[in-house]
C-alpha cells in the first residue's frame, strides 16, 4: 500500500541509488536519495524519514555504522541494509541489532518492496 511517509536511500553507487529511487516512486512512495551518510545526516530528511535503505559498504561511514549511530542517538528508524557482498555473520548481527531486512544486491523488486512495507509497519504507532 503506497504511503506519503518518507523513505530515504543512502548508497554511494549512483546507478543503484537511482534504480531504487525509481522503483519506490513507481510504487507510490515519497523518496529521497543520498550519496553518503553525511549527506543524509546533514539533510532535513533525517527527521522526516520513516524507512531507511542503506548500502552497507560505503566510504567514511558504513550503512551499519549509520544505523547504529542513529539508534544510539535515539532515532530508531526502521532500516533495510543492502550489500553486494552478503555475509551470514554480518546478517545475523544486523538483524539482532534490529535491522528489518538484510538483502544482497541485486535484490528482487518484490522482496525489496515487501521489506519496505514491513519497515513502514514497524514504524506505525501501535493501536491500543
Amino acid at each position: 500500500m503506497p504511503t506519503t511517509r518518507q523513505i530515504s536511500i543512502v548508497d554511494d553507487d549512483d546507478s543503484v541509488r537511482e534504480a531504487l529511487r525509481g522503483l519506490l516512486r513507481s510504487a507510490g512512495f515519497a523518496v529521497q536519495a543520498f550519496a553518503s551518510a553525511k549527506d543524509f545526516l546533514d539533510s532535513p530528511y533525517l527527521t522526516r524519514t520513516s524507512c531507511l535503505i542503506l548500502d552497507i559498504n560505503m566510504p567514511m561511514m558504513t550503512g551499519l555504522d549509520l544505523y547504529r549511530h542513529l539508534a544510539s542517538s535515539g532515532r530508531n528508524i526502521p532500516t533495510i541494509l543492502i550489500t553486494a557482498t552478503p555475509d551470514d555473520a554480518h546478517r545475523r548481527r544486523a538483524l539482532a541489532d534490529g535491522v528489518v531486512c538484510y538483502l544482497g544486491k541485486p535484490c528482487g523488486d518484490d522482496r525489496l518492496l515487501a521489506c519496505v512495507r514491513s519497515a513502514l509497519a514497524r514504524g506505525e504507532p501501535s493501536q491500543a
